[in-house]
């Protein structure tokens, strides 16, 4: 079996680890050591067959890595890959999925020729009851894309021999800046207004919050539109509201992040939105008071 691994043991991260691990070798990269993590479904509660490195330890044993997913938060991303960097191989294929959307220039400008840079799009549903278990909650959509030219030639094998068998219903897509808005606007619709009012995805669905999804997407077409991204209103919201509904009994990763008073990922998405609009000279006052409303929730999370 190929050799795959992932960085961290976030939920997306132990939720693909299950599924790869029926087909790879999977090791997780993490800062401290860990003996043993663990994935459930419902009551049933099973030891996940990976193995655990810390990166001094990968570093120490000049770890070669030909494959990997870096399932980290938005503004965690850079370093993770900075972090890898020296390890990875000359033909390497490295995957990465966050919430929002982060600057990849960092990243593209320091891979070599024959490294291939991928995007992945999952809102799979998975929380965390402590701090080595997850605990699956249910499908979502995925969608995966090329982030370079050497990935755009690769991505129907990697996608074919990894990310189909291992998401039902994954679609592949080369428009990368396209499927990130798509994205974006997902996180948009869900992640805010459930950290604010605490209340799982499927809750979202209810008149009262329809306007604010709307007009919170609206501004993000607007302006997507303004940069030569073709989102369609209509089909954003249908999308928004198709997660909604297949993650309906999931709590968003920021209404997780603000309840255990970790950073969110605010500023990699309404921040985002709001930062756009400021430069090209307009407003997103629907995408502004989000922004403070959830950073006005803990210190941590305003902007640095």
């Amino acid at each position: 079996m190929a050799e795959l691994f992932i960085v961290g043991k976030g939920a997306v991260g132990l939720l693909l680890a299950e599924k790869l691990a029926n087909t790879h070798q999977v090791t997780l990269i993490t800062r401290t050591p860990t003996e043993a993590v663990f994935f459930q479904t419902h009551l049933k509660r099973q030891q996940l067959a990976v193995k655990c490195v810390t990166w001094q330890v990968l570093a120490q044993q000049q770890q070669p890595v030909s494959l990997c997913i870096i399932p980290v938060k938005s503004y965690q991303l850079t370093d993770a890959f900075m972090s890898l960097k020296p390890h990875l191989t000359q033909n390497a294929n490295v995957i990465l999925s966050h919430n929002g959307i982060q600057a990849l220039t960092p990243i593209t400008e320091t891979l070599d020729a024959q490294q291939g840079l991928f995007f992945l799009s999952t809102s799979m549903g998975g929380w965390k009851p402590d701090s080595t278990t997850v605990e699956y909650t249910g499908p979502g959509k995925s969608l995966f894309g090329p982030c370079n030219p050497v990935a755009q030639q690769r991505a129907q094998r990697v996608f074919k021999h990894l990310i189909e068998p291992t998401l039902q219903g994954a679609e592949l897509a080369y428009d990368i800046q396209l499927l990130r808005w798509q994205k974006l606007c997902v996180n948009l619709a869900i992640n805010p207004l459930s950290a604010l009012t605490g209340l799982k995805n499927g809750r979202l669905r209810a008149p009262c919050y329809a306007s604010l999804v709307l007009s919170v997407l609206n501004e993000a077409c607007t302006i997507a539109n303004l940069i030569g991204v073709p989102l369609k209103l209509n089909e954003e919201l249908t999308r928004a509201y198709q997660v909604m509904t297949l993650t309906a009994d999931n709590f968003s990763s920021m209404a997780q992040d603000v309840s255990n008073h970790r950073r969110t990922e605010i500023d990699a998405m309404c921040g985002y939105v709001n930062e756009l609009a400021i430069q090209l000279g307009i407003t997103a006052p629907y995408n502004a008071r989000l922004l403070k409303q959830v950073q006005s929730l803990h210190p941590i999370n305003k902007s640095y």
